[in-house]
């Protein structure tokens, strides 16, 4: 790729590479294109040879001055935004965005002279392109949801709600008022208020074009610095040694040799180890690669440990489970459980059994979960009645705002869950002593009640601070054997109970998971005949002779939620639910939601088109619609590929202040809500400590204005500040919240990242333990057989969706590993998502999204690092078809000059 990009101006366009690397096939024609030595190559296009140092390839430009960049944002001569790749930096596209700023409109960086140097990340000063150099966009077709969509709330400014008529002022789904008494928040973000460009104009982008700019100057820069790589080659008389970080987002990097002296067995064998580096500040503009320190050698590439360690680095979790001294000082020794006066004091309710509110608390999770931050507790109540209560881990309570523990919370943001272990948000005298809500000892909670029906119907609600003892820790295997009637007393722990209540403690868990189903069941009914969603995915689970060893895993299974994980489920999905209109009734502008946009139907229209084929039908129009349509093909044989495609097909769930629900909709599409967010999982997600905070100045400032107005105050003249309230300390204005939004936004898609392909990684291993059993008693090589559909068609790749292991498989077209038996001549239709594979000279396959093949699954040996081969199994021949029917159903694309997609930034 490099001896090309260093010496040609055309870089998206230059075939060159191509003809460098790509043996002849005969006669093969690519569609309707002359031979290759026909074609007629400039002459500033033709690869010279690699120069001995960086410093001797193409410039960059240069950057313009700091000073220079803020006159020209003031100006409205350049915009100021934030480097987005989306998919690898050899990509020849990028975008710079600014949701707040521009209203969701992309600029569109073509190469990699107008990226300029910048890395994923970074904030950049952009000097847009004349409007004739911009692109044409493909129109996106608009979904119309039908009646059966979600109501949208909209949260005005206090400003404007209090212009207006008291019954035309915001309102919560259910018709109540929102309160007004809490004044303005005025920012404490100093880096905001000390932001030369917080005035700079708000440029006027277009949304019909997709508008193209250069990046002229690197305004912050907050991208990765440090990176696990492993270098593409021996350093045997080299100056300058090139590594490929294993983040596909950063270009490849080079160390001088000078640097890799220390490290001895690197030198001897430089391809073999993966190596922890640094970049280095400065890229200048006469280097083509950056440059980076060693700063230590992580092991053989083929190590599980090491390849961990490269998983949680290239997804922005490069720390481990240990916490500074600033942070621990901070943790008391044991639970500080008030007195009766301080509860009383506090307004904090005791719920331990033998006090006046007491409930009979279990939790419910997996076997072998530790950090267990929710529980429940059900009483009926006579008369078709029951008490409902959610307890969730009294987090904030331990970590201290504003201390070196809660900044590294932020830092981290969630917890990052792979195989063999958990990266955890919080401490683990946190996460799985003090907070964790296990049986060893009184708890602090924050819980959710309700007085409800059976059909889950509420009468009365009340939300506070609690003290807690949970009587029984269930796994979801045991609260299904209840459901099922099946139940065996003796597979649950209860060693802390005394003997002579066992057998009444065994009763009340029946009765508490049995009253708990039975509403549940209403209500999840009920949630989907609204239209909400359910997406879930069977997920690989490793079988292991010791869990907490480093060995490999003896075999795997595909793990599938149950009625018990449903049960759950509901009552944390309504407690979440009734939290966010608290917060919002009471702290209307400065609360975090979470927020799922309706999806786009073009996204749908290759999934559409192939059910269509087969005589059936996908209506997207709306959630009730979407989920409808799944029900009606659940029996389909490739339902778990079909899941996956309108998971990929749907817009990604985020976190956002509640002041945008100007910019967009709060509502969430997937669970049918008009509003929602995240409470149930403070141990693991910053976002739910946040809440959690807010909601506890919801109260006290709910308790102040109900006061108020019973001493006979009028509503109007009710103000609050936040040095009314206790706890009004807690509460953050708008612009910290949305950077906090943004922050656990990022974290959470790094988390989901850095959880799959430690599980594909784990699948290495086992097929690595498989090939070497069989090798050791004389076997031939051990191959997996499952069933694989295609879901994506790319320029240069396509995707599969291993059925039966749950995985996605990317591969290309170009068989350019020799993994496929294909000649690696395909043709594509990427627009289409359709492609013609060549098995033999002039024959093709035709394949569109939801064609289905088997395929042969093994342990790659030869690869330098843990990977398996994805085989796809030849056809029958009699169903291959000729080149000129090839070529009609994938007919050649014509030449547009950069390749790449670039419809809609891929938002």
């Amino acid at each position: 790729m490099s001896e090309c990009y260093s010496n040609c101006s055309k870089e998206g366009s230059c075939k060159s590479r191509a003809r460098r690397t790509k043996p002849k096939m005969g006669k093969t024609r690519f569609f309707n294109k002359p031979a290759r030595r026909e074609r007629s190559v400039p002459t500033q296009c033709v690869p010279a040879l690699a120069p001995s140092t960086p410093a001797q390839r193409e410039s960059f430009t240069p950057y313009i001055t700091r000073e220079e960049a803020i006159e020209g944002v003031m100006s409205g001569k350049y915009v100021r935004g934030t480097v987005a790749i989306n998919k690898k930096y050899s990509s020849a596209i990028c975008f710079v965005r600014n949701a707040k700023q521009w209203n969701d409109v992309d600029i569109l960086i073509e190469g990699k002279t107008d990226r300029n140097r910048a890395f994923n990340g970074d904030v950049v000063i952009v000097e847009i392109k004349p409007e004739e150099e911009w692109k044409s966009k493909d129109k996106e077709k608009p979904t119309n949801h039908d009646a059966a969509a979600v109501t949208s709330v909209h949260i005005r400014s206090r400003e404007e709600d209090m212009k207006l008529p008291k019954d035309q002022r915001s309102k919560l789904p259910d018709n109540r008022p929102v309160c007004r008494a809490l004044a303005v928040l005025q920012s404490r973000n100093k880096q905001a208020e000390e932001d030369p460009l917080a005035d700079a104009p708000k440029p006027n982008l277009s949304k019909d074009m997709l508008i193209t700019g250069r990046i002229v100057h690197i305004w912050k820069q907050d991208h990765q610095t440090k990176h696990v790589a492993r270098a593409l080659g021996p350093a045997e008389r080299k100056t300058w040694i090139r590594f490929a970080s294993y983040d596909d987002k950063y270009p490849h990097i080079e160390v001088h040799r000078n640097d890799l002296k220390e490290f001895q067995p690197l030198l001897e064998n430089t391809e073999g180890f993966l190596v922890y580096l640094e970049l280095m500040r400065e890229w200048g503009d006469k280097r083509f690669f950056p440059q980076a320190r060693i700063l230590k050698l992580l092991g053989a590439a083929d190590q599980v440990e090491v390849e961990s360690r490269a998983i949680l680095v290239q997804n922005g979790t490069d720390y481990t489970d240990e916490f500074d001294e600033e942070c621990m000082k901070v943790i008391p020794d044991k639970v500080p459980i008030p007195s009766e006066a301080e509860l009383l004091k506090e307004g904090r309710r005791d719920m331990r059994l033998g006090a006046k509110h007491e409930r009979f608390v279990c939790t419910i999770d997996p076997a072998t979960a530790r950090d267990l931050d929710d529980a429940l507790s059900c009483h009926d109540l006579g008369g078709g009645h029951y008490r409902v209560s959610v307890h969730i881990a009294d987090v904030c309570t331990f970590v201290p705002f504003g201390s070196a523990l809660d900044q590294e919370a932020l830092k981290r943001a969630t917890s990052v869950y792979l195989v063999q272990k958990v990266i955890p948000m919080l401490p683990r005298k946190l996460c799985e002593e003090h907070c964790s809500l296990n049986t060893l000892g009184d708890k602090l909670a924050f819980t959710v009640e309700w007085v409800m029906d059976a059909k889950g119907n509420i009468t009365s609600e009340w939300m506070g601070q609690t003290v807690i003892r949970n009587q029984c820790k269930l796994a979801y295997e045991n609260a299904q054997s209840i459901i099922d009637g099946n139940f065996d007393p003796n597979s649950i722990d209860l060693a802390h109970i005394s003997p002579s209540r066992r057998a009444w403690t065994v009763e009340r868990i029946k009765e508490s998971v049995k009253g708990l189903w039975k509403i549940a069941e209403h209500i999840r009914a009920a949630r989907h005949a609204r239209g909400a969603l359910s997406l879930n995915q069977a997920k690989m689970y490793f079988d292991f002779e010791d869990y907490n060893s480093n060995m490999a895993p003896k075999g795997w299974h595909m793990h599938e939620t149950a009625e018990a994980n449903w049960l759950v489920e509901e009552f944390m999905v309504l407690a979440n639910a009734r939290v966010t209109e608290k917060c919002i009734e009471y702290c209307p502008e400065v609360s975090l939601a979470r927020y799922h946009s309706p999806p786009d139907a073009s996204r749908f229209e290759s999934l559409i088109k192939a059910l269509g084929e087969q005589g059936l039908k996908l209506n997207v129009g709306s959630g009730k619609a979407l989920s409808t349509s799944l029900d009606n093909i659940s029996k389909h044989p490739q339902i778990e590929a079909i899941r996956a495609l309108t998971i990929r097909c749907m817009m990604l769930a985020k976190y956002c202040c509640t002041s945008e629900s100007a910019d967009h909709s709060l509502s969430h599409f997937a669970l049918n809500l008009p509003l929602y967010t995240h409470f149930t999982s403070p141990i693991r997600r910053y976002a739910d400590l946040v809440v959690h905070r807010v909601l506890k100045v919801a109260l006290e400032i709910e308790a102040l204005v109900k006061r108020k107005l019973r001493e006979g105050v009028a509503e109007e003249d009710i103000v609050v500040t936040p040095d009314d309230v206790p706890s009004g300390y807690l509460l953050l204005p708008e612009a910290d919240v949305t950077e906090i939004a943004l922050r656990c936004n990022t974290r959470k898609e790094e988390a989901r990242k850095a959880s799959d392909q430690s599980i594909v990684l784990y699948y290495c291993l086992y097929l690595q333990s498989l090939y070497k059993r069989w090798e050791a008693d004389g076997r031939t090589e051990y191959k997996e057989r499952h069933k694989a559909t295609l879901t994506k068609v790319q320029e240069k790749s396509f995707n599969i969706f291993v059925e039966s292991l749950g995985l996605d498989r990317e591969l290309f077209h170009d068989n350019g590993h020799k993994d496929q038996r294909w000649l690696g001549t395909n043709k594509k239709n990427a627009k289409q998502g359709s492609m013609c594979i060549q098995w033999e000279e002039g024959l093709f396959e035709e394949a569109s999204v939801l064609h289905r093949w088997d395929v042969l699954v093994w342990y790659k040996k030869e690869s330098k690092n843990l990977d398996f081969v994805c085989q796809i199994c030849p056809p029958d021949r009699s169903t291959l078809i000729s080149e000129k029917e090839a070529e009609a159903a994938c007919p050649p694309k014509l030449p547009t000059g950069e390749k790449g997609d670039r419809k809609g930034g891929g938002k």
